[in-house]
């Protein structure tokens, strides 16, 4: 894990994490684009590991162009050339030094009567015999020429790299290979950068992304060495389409968002291309709930009385008639509960939204007046208001903003966009929250999110939103663990999109569930929606929210046990990342 640059960059004094620094510690690349490619993974590396990032780790690569890192690459490589040919200079004279100074000590050694000590270059040569207890008679050495007791030059030398060259001779070839071998698995961990250990296997993909919307030089991301299958397939949709990521459409650059996200949407239009017909085929029943939309029995029974009820001599199906008739049978109830007779709340229910969509349908087509998006936000409003009424569950409207999403947003712009404030958070247009009274006071948590655009909206318009919708419900799935899958409503107008997005092995899975769901507006569909289907769809989507938000009230409530031994608290568990476009820089 980069162990030899993260070393040198920690012990040194000034913390130096230039483009020039860096060059100067891999002295033996001479590639242009090897540089700049390893140096931006060494600061990507750096700035999710070191302590160096309270410093001084601001984004350096947002302050060159690539140009200008070409010139700075090409500046070094002539220096760096140059003082090759000082060094080598150096050496010659240096070595013909060395030489004449091996001759004077052999004459000394000779007039003494004595044989000359055997030197090299790479040191003196150590024979079997040193580790034995006799004692060997003295030999000269360099030492000799400094009286006893005199503080020797080299006990001011404080790094190894100021020791004069006669000296670091001394060096054994043992050593020297042991240096050379760390640096060559330095230059490895940045060629081959293993993210086995990030919480984002796809980190890299993310600065890509900040990169190409800052207009900062584009590197390909690394290619993780332990991804999953379907991880791996993400990976290869992503990547080709960030070089050509300007030509490509909004809904386009959604899909590579979403991808992003380690999530596998799988009705995008290049899904069979990305995960094959086969894993499509695996995947799909997970999805896919054909008895979601099926025609409970309870509400069949219960439709067919009111229409019946409202048919008395008539051919057709009248709206009034059948408001008129729901409203009766509410009554009854609403006498029984007087009484203190037990009432069938899920029938009363039915019967409510009932005569909301007959009173909806009542008015003649050309009566209509023209549909705006807060008319048909406040039918669906209006809707989930009987669903959960008296429930644990609260359905908030108006552009309300996720949590979840500012807290991606926040890490996101802090990981890769050198912002250090707290983002914003995205609007939403539904937001399904519980509330659990935790140490006296009222949390609220969010368990799903339904978007919405009106009946006018384009096929793209709606493409958007669905992959904004994913997302935003991905951030939410990935903070309440205790959850599996999230069913949430895509709404057009008054049509809604039944979706599902589960975990699956290392990513997540997303796709239509069941049958549309559609609210009436005109008689004909009014008799289409009394067959059921429809509001036996609402009903299950409601089970299906009841229960997740019991799931996390009890996650929230369960007493936590306290640690039999006092142990130090474990790294929190990496979660999934959302990908959301990147902030809008003012100059």
């Amino acid at each position: 894990m980069l162990r030899g640059l993260k070393e040198y960059l920690e012990n040194s004094a000034a913390c130096d994490i230039s483009l020039a620094s860096f060059m100067k510690r891999y002295n033996d690349i001479h590639d242009k684009d090897r540089i700049i490619s390893l140096w931006y993974g060494a600061l990507s590396f750096l700035k999710e590991h070191s302590s160096l990032e309270k410093r001084q780790l601001s984004w350096e690569l947002s302050k060159f162009t690539r140009v200008e890192l070409e010139k700075i690459v090409d500046n070094e490589l002539q220096e760096r050339e140059h003082d090759s040919t000082v060094l080598a200079n150096a050496s010659r004279q240096e070595l013909a030094a060395s030489r004449m100074h091996t001759k004077q000590v052999e004459k000394r050694f000779n007039a003494a009567g004595g044989d000359a000590p055997k030197t090299s270059i790479t040191g003196p040569v150590v024979s079997s015999s040193a580790t034995s207890t006799t004692p060997e008679p003295h030999s000269p050495s360099l030492d000799d020429d400094y009286v006893a007791g005199q503080k020797h030059p080299r006990d001011s030398w404080s790094d190894p790299d100021e020791t004069p060259s006669k000296f670091r001779r001394g060096i054994s070839c043992a050593t020297e290979t042991v240096v050379e071998h760390e640096h060559e698995e330095d230059i490895h961990d940045l060629e081959s950068t293993d993210i086995a250990d990030r919480g984002n296997p796809f980190f890299f993909i993310f600065q890509a992304l900040y990169d190409l919307h800052y207009c900062r030089p584009l590197l390909e991301p690394p290619r993780p060495s332990n991804l999953t299958e379907i991880q791996g397939k993400l990976f290869n949709f992503i990547v080709p389409k960030l070089n050509q990521f300007d030509s490509l459409d909004q809904v386009q650059k959604k899909d590579v968002y979403v991808a992003s996200s380690m999530i596998a949407h799988l009705e995008h239009e290049e899904a069979e291309v990305v995960f094959g017909k086969d894993m499509l085929d695996k995947l799909g029943p997970l999805i896919v709930d054909e008895a979601f939309s099926e025609t409970a029995d309870e509400v069949k029974v219960i439709l067919d009385n009111v229409k019946e009820a409202a048919m008395m001599g008539n051919k057709t199906l009248d709206p009034k008639r059948i408001r008129l008739c729901v409203t009766k049978e509410l009554g009854l109830a609403a006498d029984d509960e007087l009484n203190n007779v037990k009432v069938d709340e899920h029938k009363v229910c039915i019967l409510e939204i009932l005569r909301l969509m007959a009173k909806k349908s009542e008015k003649p087509f050309a009566n209509i007046p023209k549909e705006t998006e807060a008319m048909t936000v406040r039918v669906w409003q209006d809707i989930f208001d009987i669903l959960f009424e008296g429930s644990g569950v609260s359905v908030t409207t108006g552009e309300t903003g996720l949590a979840a999403s500012r807290e991606e947003r926040t890490a996101n712009e802090q990981a890769h966009g050198g912002v250090q404030t707290p983002a914003t958070p995205r609007k939403v247009d539904f937001l399904l929250l519980t509330s659990v009274e935790l140490q006296r006071k009222l949390v609220h948590i969010e368990i799903a999110d339904y978007e919405h655009k009106g009946s006018k909206a384009t096929d793209e318009d709606v493409a958007v939103q669905l992959r904004k919708s994913i997302r935003h419900n991905h951030a939410i799935l990935t903070r309440l663990p205790i959850l599996d899958e999230i069913i949430f409503l895509d709404i057009k107008g008054f049509t809604a999109r039944v979706m599902r997005l589960r975990r699956h092995e290392s990513v997540f899975i997303c796709g239509t569930m069941a049958d549309e769901i559609i609210l009436p507006v005109t008689p004909a569909q009014l008799e289409i929606f009394m067959k059921g289907r429809s509001l036996s769809a609402l009903f299950r989507l409601r089970d299906h929210v009841l229960d997740t938000a019991s799931k996390v009230q009890a996650s929230i409530l369960q007493p936590k046990k306290p640690p039999l031994l006092r142990t130090l608290t474990p790294p929190p568990v990496p979660r999934p990342a959302t990908f959301y476009t990147p902030t809008k820089r003012t100059k």
